[in-house]
């Protein structure tokens, strides 16, 4: 797999903004991806599966989960990805602060993104390895 990435493009240029993949510090270990349909489903009162009733109200969603570690013999740069992945999830991510993000993997090529989720754990027995979990929503580009 080569560079997975997560940046900006405006003005006809990409910048990245953070490696997830092929920089020789973060590594993607699983890369799993589900798409799904806005589904209601009502079974009717005491009936079998058979007499379910299924409404399809349009359009889906496609989530992308990576995870992975981040391998660094200083603390203060385990510590600064974390905060370069964490600036990513804030409380306005619009078009007018330069959102969807755009994701780039060799999976699925480029595709514009949201930031769902992000956690990590860090533990004092491995001082130079971070694992790290990042949840990814598919997003247009007009809202």
């Amino acid at each position: 797999m080569g560079n997975t990435t997560l940046g900006f493009f405006g003005d006809g240029e990409y910048t990245e903004y953070v490696t997830l993949h092929g920089d020789g510090n973060a590594t993607i270990t699983d890369n799993d991806c589900s798409k799904d349909s806005s589904l209601a489903i009502m079974p009717l009162y005491l009936s079998d599966a058979d007499a379910t009733d299924v409404f399809d109200y349009g359009g889906v969603t496609k989530t992308i989960t990576l995870t992975g570690v981040y391998l660094n013999e200083s603390k203060a740069t385990i510590v600064g990805w974390i905060a370069d992945v964490e600036n990513l999830q804030q409380g306005h991510q619009d078009n007018d602060s330069g959102y969807p993000l755009y994701f780039n993997d060799d999976i699925r090529g480029g595709i514009w993104v949201k930031v769902l989720s992000f956690s990590s754990t860090y533990t004092e027995a491995e001082p130079t390895k971070l694992r790290w979990n990042l949840k990814l929503v598919q997003s247009s580009t007009n809202a």
